[in-house]
């Protein structure tokens, strides 16, 4: 009675036709689930198809596709019915099920087919039989028809019993959730099933009671269960944690198991990447703390495999996805559609990509259609985090810095008339000072108003304008399907953002399709695409150190205030005071204060990226071991930025009154640059293909004890990048319509007409207004990779490849240079001394040498590169070229020679397994700039300069703590320490302050990013800084040399490198009920910082971002025993305090002032809730988590919690503004 009302359609009450407990009954039960849910997915199926013409065309394709059906060719004359099985076998790869005993009654068949459709054939081979079918995705479960009601008859006793026997059954996993598509075979026999969506399976036929059922699935430790004459078994299996999270690992080219790798490679897999919600789209943030040997910088959002090796070239790992290189935005990668991240990280893995693969290999896997019915998925999530915290920065109060101020007057005593002589800005604490010293107030006056001036802090105005609350929102939508013959994948992502920055916004819609076809058992294809569309707005925030931390920025209506400080050090040139900015107004020029709160929406940017990526592969099978394929990428992203420039914005109001002319009364004429706005409009454009046809062979021995496969191919790919600036002046938003501008003479370097605009002479820079640039990069490549394996333990493996490209020389000797490869691994596991130790489930050496290749970033190569301008010193400027760089015929890409050697492991049935790399990377012709013959005409050019190494221990730990079906905890522990050296660089000639100030400077037998620093001594009883040298003598420094010495770089103290040696990520995962949690922790740790100190410098111009603390700067003789702040500046040379400005180099670049850089940081911590309720199931809902999720939650510095490393530029001690936590809430779904 149960069975029979599972048959019911919909209530409708229609009865299953077939006897209940019949074999076909469970066919009719599955045909009615499908049935009764079309009308729940017809809405969201015509929602989605309505979305855009892109995933109309991709379903179209799909159905066209699906006509195409799996085909046979056969002919027999009254062959068995088995004989036709086998053919079906062979020729189509679907498994045919059924009972032995059954075949003894089927007919025997005469057929003549010849490329007939697989269901037209199995209707021929199957009339007049007593036997029925079933297709369910690509299995062929065959049974026996219903006979109809009639008296017992002893003969017919055994075949009706076979008929009417049912051993039925649910397959789950650890958590009781049912797994489709597991294979059930009963053993010793040929007979067996697969289970359904719902984990439930169906074997005819008579089951002895003692038999045996063999339970399989890929990603599931395989079980054997005794049946003990049971009729409904509910079997619970294991996931083999080693196989499920390293089944295969992706090339882009093929493939390949990873027991047969040589090479060093990680796979991230579809569950452990969707552990951390990627809330704005960046896929890259997921796999920090996932692979041994990645450093994954969260405030740039770049990354880096094993070390930098290089100084010029590309530093960033090559991204490709399905197969293909990507050159276009990564964004367009859309997160929730990836399976798998499989990273390369030695030459045996990755150097088939030749001279790309220097920094590392990133192969991103994406989803396909599966086969059946359509299934939905649906993903929201929405994010916030909270706005800036300004205090860590730890600026002087303008309370500190109004007295920082006054001190500094009182110690120079500047005279007033180098202000006013030109109507320069003045500092308002200056303003004040003056007015008392001339006696214009009284010194009581002018204490209260300088109290006044700092009791008013503009931090939190500054916040308030032009910070908020970041909010994001992540909605996808998709649905797949399909059947033997093709399947689809449409998907639609949106991403909606609202910065933290007021008055900028970024919105991002991503479209995408995947289908694949199997026209044949021998011919199948994949295609698919992605469209994305991005829009982005912001204004300008102005910089906080822009003004003066007493300075109001709007007034209480809101409306914005002038400050005396300038926009950059510029506007010491073109800044004017209000007595002068009164004058230009009166004569009719513009305004020439500078109002930073009237940029926000007066200086705006906004970006719309269009980009899409389309690709194809057609596979071919020449013989069993042998295919061919075909295919390609086409990659097109075009981005238009406009900056619109107000007419009341700064630039434009500076620009008109610089190159205003006079009427014959003196009043200003606007005619080289008419009045209105300006739009820079910059179109950018990146096109690049990749074509490439390539041979797949797998061969094994008749024995199995000998195996080969590989690949042969050869590849072509280009990409070119163009962009084009072109401004509109007097620009109207409205109508569209700009005037004319004369750039020849705005381009000419002359005085302004109205020498109250400016003292000095200036030209419009055209490159600001007007720009062109174009590049095109072609490689043309061919490429070889084998494998042999020799009794399933030893493993051998090569690649060669030899990559031509326009961006080297012609020079034979480096033109075919070829990049290379060979491995070789050893399976102790399988050796017979112990293959029967049963706690070893995996151990496996590997040992793999080779070279890979990096290709400039510039268009440096054999030929000239020129560009073209305006000259503009003559009084009519005239167009010319100049060469930008000059021709290197020996240019030739860096090459970096790879050892690897690494032992996986893997212990009690893999409850334990991980791997452990010793890897030795030396990096050849290294670019870089060289000082060039100064007869040349250059000064550098860019050659092949060093020598840079790279070696280190990558570490992989995983567990299995505990597991069983209430709870489960596992732990996973990535590790990796890297040195870096530059062991060769030609000498190139910097100051020392160069290695000093700058990261870009790098110095033989030291790391890159070392960081070096003065022997700070103090300071002297005048107040003035001092450092030591070598050998103990001290130095004041002075820049310019004037009668004082500088140190040598021998003197210089090396701290060590700025970038992390050690980095571990420490992640641990817990299942309880329908909870799961997980967390994870980062370590960094190996490298140093400077750390910026309080000093009060150049206080009354551009330098508006003192440190708190800063007046504790020396005051009298004595005072160098309690502080090593210097004192503060005398105006005047002749002073005895007096001491040059760089002099101060000493204390800001002293190496007391260096720290441990080492911390801990919880990145992220995600609570799921996997809810179980029956109505989510009456609903049509399958797999709904809700997650919670927090990132950068907490950290720990261990030279001290006060500063946050990755909030800090760790080069020159500046701080940057720390990531805030960020909190989300989403919500996922399957119908």
């Amino acid at each position: 009675m149960q069975l029979n009302a599972l048959c019911n359609r919909s209530g409708k009450g229609m009865q299953c036709p077939y006897a209940p407990g019949t074999p076909a009954m469970y066919s009719c039960r599955l045909s009615t689930k499908i049935e009764g849910s079309r009308h729940r997915t017809m809405i969201p199926i015509l929602k989605v198809m309505k979305l855009t013409m892109l995933l109309l065309t991709a379903a179209f394709l799909h159905v066209t596709a699906g006509s195409f059906a799996q085909q046979i060719t056969f002919s027999g004359k009254n062959v068995p019915l088995e004989k036709a099985f086998s053919v079906i076998r062979e020729q189509t790869g679907y498994l045919v099920v059924y009972n032995a005993d059954l075949l003894k009654n089927a007919r025997k068949v005469t057929v003549d087919a010849r490329n007939m459709q697989l269901d037209a054939f199995l209707e021929l081979a199957f009339r007049e039989q007593p036997l029925k079918y079933v297709i369910r995705n690509n299995t062929i479960l065959v049974t026996g028809k219903p006979r109809p009601q009639q008296s017992p008859n002893p003969g017919q006793a055994g075949f009706a019993a076979a008929q009417l026997a049912l051993l039925k059954g649910t397959v789950v996993n650890e958590k009781g959730e049912p797994l489709p598509g597991v294979t059930i075979l009963l053993k010793g026999s040929t007979r067996g099933t697969v289970t359904d969506d719902g984990g439930a399976f169906l074997l005819s036929g008579e089951v002895e009671d003692g038999a045996t059922l063999i339970v399989k699935m890929i990603g599931y430790i395989q079980q054997e269960i005794a049946v003990n004459g049971r009729s409904d078994i509910r079997i619970a299996l294991q996931a083999d944690v080693r196989n499920l999270e390293n089944v295969t690992i992706s090339t882009g080219y093929k493939k390949i198991p990873k027991y047969q790798l040589t090479g060093a490679a990680s796979v991230v897999t579809q569950k452990e990447y969707d552990q951390r919600v990627a809330v704005t789209g960046n896929f890259l943030e997921s796999l920090e703390g996932k692979v041994p040997g990645l450093v994954y910088n969260s405030q740039s959002g770049e990354l880096s495999i094993r070390g930098v090796s290089t100084f010029d070239a590309v530093k960033k790992p090559l991204i490709v996805v399905d197969g293909f290189p990507t050159e276009i935005d990564l964004n367009t990668i859309n997160p929730i559609d990836i399976v798998s991240i499989s990273v390369l990280r030695d030459a045996a893995a990755a150097a088939i990509y030749g001279v790309r693969a220097s920094n590392g290999v990133i192969v991103v896997e994406t989803r396909r259609g599966k086969s059946g019915k359509a299934k939905f998925s649906l993903r929201a999530t929405t994010a916030l985090q909270q706005s800036p915290d300004f205090g860590y920065l730890k600026f002087a109060g303008a309370k500190e810095f109004v007295s920082l101020q006054e001190a500094q007057f009182r110690r120079a005593n500047p005279n007033e008339i180098s202000y006013t002589a030109y109507d320069r800005p003045m500092p308002p604490a200056y303003a004040i000072l003056f007015d008392e010293q001339q006696k214009r107030i009284t010194a009581e006056v002018a204490r209260q108003r300088l109290d006044s001036l700092g009791s008013y802090d503009n931090t939190q105005e500054y916040e308030n304008l032009y910070f908020r609350t970041r909010q994001a929102t992540n909605l996808n939508l998709d649905v797949s399907g399909g059947n033997e013959k093709s399947t689809y994948l449409l998907g639609v992502n949106y991403i909606a953002e609202q910065p933290v920055n007021v008055g900028s916004k970024n919105n991002q819609l991503i479209l995408n399709f995947a289908n694949t076809y199997q026209f044949s058992n021998r011919l199948k294809m994949d295609f698919r695409g992605v469209y994305s569309h991005a829009e982005s707005e912001k204004g300008t925030t102005a910089p906080i150190n822009d003004f003066y931390p007493y300075e109001k920025l709007a007034d209480a209506n809101g409306n914005p205030l002038a400050v005396a400080q300038g926009v950059n050090r510029d506007y010491l040139n073109y800044g004017v005071n209000r007595q002068r900015n009164d004058r230009l107004i009166a004569l009719g020029l513009y305004d020439q204060l500078y109002y930073p709160y009237r940029e926000l929406t007066a200086n705006t940017t906004k970006i719309n990226t269009n980009a899409f990526r389309v690709q194809a592969r057609l596979e071919g099978k020449i013989t069993d071991w042998m295919s061919a394929e075909v295919g390609g990428n086409y990659e097109r992203q075009q981005g238009i930025q406009d900056n619109f420039l107000d007419e009341q914005s700064y630039t434009v109001r500076r620009l008109l009154n610089l190159k205003a002319t006079k009427d014959p009364n003196g009043r200003p004429l606007f005619v080289d640059i008419p009045q209105g706005n300006i739009l820079r409009r910059t179109d950018q454009k990146a096109v690049n293909y990749t074509l490439r046809a390539q041979l797949n062979f797998d061969k094994r021995s008749a024995n199995s004890r000998h195996e080969m496969s590989g690949i042969l191919g050869a590849e072509q790919r280009k990409t070119t990048n163009d962009s084009y600036l072109n401004s509109y002046f007097g620009y109207d938003g409205q109508s569209l319509i700009s005037r004319p501008v004369n750039l020849q003479r705005a381009s000419l370097y002359t005085n302004p007409a109205f020498p109250d605009v400016s003292q000095f002479g200036s030209g419009l820079s055209i490159r600001d207004y007007v720009n062109e640039t174009s590049a095109d990069r072609r490689f043309l490549s061919y490429y070889a990779q084998g494998t042999y394996i020799y009794n399933n333990k030893y493993i051998v493996t090569g690649s060669y490849r030899i990559d031509q490209s326009n961006l080297f020389g012609v020079d034979p000797k480096y033109k075919y240079r070829p990049l290379w490869s060979a491995g070789a691994a050893w399976r102790l596991h399988m050796e017979d001394f112990l293959k029967d130790n049963t706690w070893i489930s995996e151990l496996k050496l590997n040992a793999t040498t080779g070279f890979n290749g990096n290709v400039p970033v510039s268009n440096n190569g054999p030929f000239l590169i020129l560009a073209s301008q305006l000259n503009n010193v003559f009084e009519i400027s005239q167009p010319s070229f100049y060469v930008m760089t000059p021709e290197n015929q020996s240019l030739r890409w860096e090459t970096t020679r790879t050892y690897n050697l690494r032992l996986d492991y893997g212990f009690f049935n893999n409850r334990l397994f991980g791997s452990v790399d010793y890897y030795y990377k030396r990096t050849g012709d290294v670019f870089g700039q060289y000082d060039a013959d100064p007869t040349s005409g250059f000064n550098q050019y860019n050659a092949n300069t060093a020598t840079i190494r790279n070696s280190g221990i990558d570490l992989l730990i995983s567990t299995v703590n505990v597991q069983n079906r209430r709870f489960e905890w596992r732990t996973s522990l990535t590790a990796s320490l890297n040195n870096n050296k530059v062991l060769a660089v030609k000498a190139t000639e910097y100051d020392n302050s160069e290695y000093i100030t700058s990261s870009r400077i790098n110095r033989q037998g030291y790391p890159m990013d070392a960081l070096f620093s003065y022997n700070y001594g103090g300071l002297t009883d005048m107040g003035k800084p001092f450092v030591y040298d070598r050998k103990g003598g001290r130095h004041i420094l002075d820049f310019y040399g004037n009668a004082v010495e500088d140190v040598a770089f021998e003197d210089l103290v090396y701290n060590g490198t700025t970038t992390p040696k050690y980095v571990l990520g420490l992640n641990n995962q817990f299942s309880v009920g329908a909870f799961d949690l997980s967390f994870l922790f980062m370590y960094y740790g190996g490298h140093v910082m400077r750390v910026e100190q309080p000093n009060p410098v150049n206080i009354t111009t551009y330098s508006t971002s003192l440190l708190e603390g800063s007046s504790n700067y020396w005051k009298k003789a004595g005072d160098e025993l309690y502080t090593n702040i210097p004192g503060l500046t005398p105006g005047r040379a002749q002073d005895p305090f007096y001491f040059p400005s760089y002099a101060r180099y000493g204390y800001q670049y002293a190496s007391q002032f260096v720290r441990r850089a080492d911390y801990i940081r919880l990145r992220d911590l995600i609570i799921t809730y996997n809810p179980k309720f029956d109505f989510l199931k009456r609903m049509g809902l399958s797999q709904t988590q809700i997650r919670l999720q927090g990132q950068n939650l907490f950290y720990y510095t261990f030279s001290g919690n006060d500063i946050d490393p990755e909030a800090i530029d760790r080069t020159s001690g500046v701080r940057q503004l720390p990531q805030r936590p960020l909190y989300s809430i989403s919500l996922f779904t399957n119908f």
